[in-house]
């Protein structure tokens, strides 16, 4: 889930929750663990990423916990964020499912879900703003203002008749068609499908970021070695436990550009683990800003009082051409502030969402 889908998409109404229930990624009711166990695997992972004994006290209390930091010489952002839900561990992954989806039109202006294999009417839906479109008439490979990536650039001028009256459409329907191929491609041999960048002077390759985004997350290895094995072998791999759902999703970023991405999602509930769900959302394409970017989200089930809990921890990992070139710290700084706070936002959302519709329950 991007960063950017935070609390203004949480303002689904709690009627929305009961068909959150039982919508495509809700699971399975599961034994709950051993009393306190969940909360104690939660409470280590986070004490080793760094959050402190007063910080563990404010998310029993019902808090949203939340850090960020940058990696020096790397250009990576890191936002960890916690927190308990007094609500079950399937409506809360129903709910944050709901939430990637839900088109507001004003943070999340389109979305739409592939198909394996994807259809044309998946990326029905799908389209650059007019703005946008124009400023791909003068794209060049090394200088152009939107990421269309490897062979495409050259593609796209050379098949657009940019004097017809019906040039956006014609643009649009490319993208279309592209995003289809490359999605195709993707399922078919995975990581060796990914797009090398080359939008500036210097070509970045996704697959190579996304390898060092996985390299430098050393609790991945740790806690779900598995996930993160099939994510960088997938189609190959298999994880029984494990789904896959691909989707795009364009976002409004605010005072920068809207924002056209596609995201593979691996739903995973390990065998051995009856109390955890995993859901990983890796980026395969951002039409700006992002070099790679994963998002984890780990949901523990448990119990208190006798009642149903869900400890939700919240971790992204984000490179991005925003952090380079002059006032890189300024801009580093700005950035790792905005991540912690829209993680605290997210979080906080699903909580009062969730806690309001299952009170007194």
């Amino acid at each position: 889930m991007s960063l950017r889908t935070v609390s203004r998409n949480a303002s689904i109404a709690a009627a929305r929750i009961a068909v959150a229930a039982c919508s495509l990624i809700a699971t399975a009711a599961v034994p709950p663990p051993a009393a306190g166990e969940a909360r104690e695997e939660a409470r280590g992972y986070l004490q080793k990423v760094g959050f402190a004994a007063e910080d563990l006290a404010a998310l029993d209390a019902g808090q949203v916990i939340a850090r960020s930091e940058t990696a020096k010489g790397t250009g990576e952002i890191v936002a960890i964020a916690a927190v308990k839900i007094r609500a079950p561990r399937d409506r809360t992954l129903a709910y944050y499912g709901e939430m990637v989806k839900f088109v507001d039109g004003k943070v999340t202006l389109a979305f739409g879900r592939f198909s394996t294999p994807p259809v044309a009417a998946d990326v029905a839906g799908l389209a650059f703003d007019r703005g946008e479109v124009d400023d791909m008439k003068s794209c060049r490979p090394g200088d152009c203002d939107v990421r269309v990536g490897g062979a495409g650039l050259e593609a796209l001028r050379t098949a657009i008749d940019w004097s017809a009256t019906d040039y956006v459409e014609k643009v649009n329907q490319f993208v279309r068609e592209s995003a289809l191929r490359y999605v195709t491609a993707y399922q078919e041999k995975g990581d060796e499908a990914l797009v090398t960048y080359n939008d500036s002077n210097k070509p970045v390759s996704l697959k190579q970021q996304w390898q060092a985004i996985v390299a430098n997350s050393p609790y991945f290895h740790v806690y779900a070695p598995e996930l993160k094995d099939y994510l960088e072998r997938y189609p190959t791999a298999k994880l029984p436990g494990a789904r896959d759902v691909f989707y795009w999703v364009k976002e409004n970023y605010g005072a920068l550009k809207t924002v056209i991405s596609i995201v593979h999602t691996v739903i995973y509930e390990p065998p051995s683990k009856p109390d955890w769900v995993l859901v990983a959302q890796k980026h395969i394409y951002a039409s700006h800003y992002y070099d790679a970017s994963m998002a984890i989200a780990s949901l523990l089930a448990a119990e208190e009082a006798g009642k149903p809990v869900t400890y939700l921890i919240y971790v992204n990992r984000s490179r991005g051409d925003l952090l380079k070139g002059g006032l890189g710290g300024v801009k580093r700084t700005v950035a790792k502030d905005q991540a912690k706070k829209a993680a605290e936002q997210t979080l906080g959302a699903i909580q009062q969402v969730l806690e309001r519709a299952y009170a007194g329950r």
